[in-house]
């Protein structure tokens, strides 16, 4: 017999009749704690990964317990370069931890006009998003893909491909002899 496993997830229990400035101060403290949360994270991260690079046991253990507590490697990586590049007195609880993230992918220089800029006028993160993703694409080159690169790509699509579907193509290839094939 198969059992049900009941998970209780976190919940927070609100008061009836709770009035709305007592229901928005704890949504400001709670988003307050988030951005804390995201930062004291970043910072346990960075530290993790400067201590394994000078303490092999230490970079082994991490090695080994991370999988057990986070599903994806790559975002704590990505989370701690944030805590890398923008030190404690760099940062403000006014602006998200996200708006750091987005900032984190430019040169530091950039990102500090953008940040200075913010904080003067005050600026929403989500512009603070927008005005990052344009200053990169800005200032990074784009290139274009070469032949080698568009083929292996189609190679990988194709072997991920269920094999009806590939066969299919495969007909509709030899039928256009090298010419555009129409969907």
């Amino acid at each position: 017999m198969n059992a049900i496993v009941t998970i209780e997830a976190p919940s927070l229990p609100l008061p009836p009749g709770l009035s709305c400035d007592d229901w928005l101060a704890i949504g400001r403290d709670l988003m307050r704690k988030d951005r804390e949360t995201k930062w004291q994270t970043s910072d346990w991260m960075a530290y993790g990964r400067a201590r394994a690079r000078t303490d092999s046991t230490f970079a082994s253990q991490m090695e080994m317990h991370l999988p057990e507590m986070a599903e994806d490697r790559r975002h704590l990586d990505a989370i701690a370069r944030v805590a890398e590049l923008f030190p404690p007195e760099e940062r403000s609880l006014d602006l998200s931890f996200d708006a750091y993230a987005k900032l984190s992918r430019l040169p530091h220089g950039e990102a500090r006009k953008i940040l200075d800029q913010a904080a003067k006028e005050k600026t929403p993160p989500r512009e603070i998003g927008y005005q990052a993703m344009q200053m990169q694409m800005a200032i990074l080159p784009r290139a274009e893909p070469d032949s080698d690169s568009q083929l292996l790509s189609l190679i990988h699509l194709w072997n991920r491909t269920p094999r009806s579907v590939r066969e299919e193509f495969a007909e509709m290839v030899g039928e256009a002899d090298g010419q555009e094939i129409e969907p």
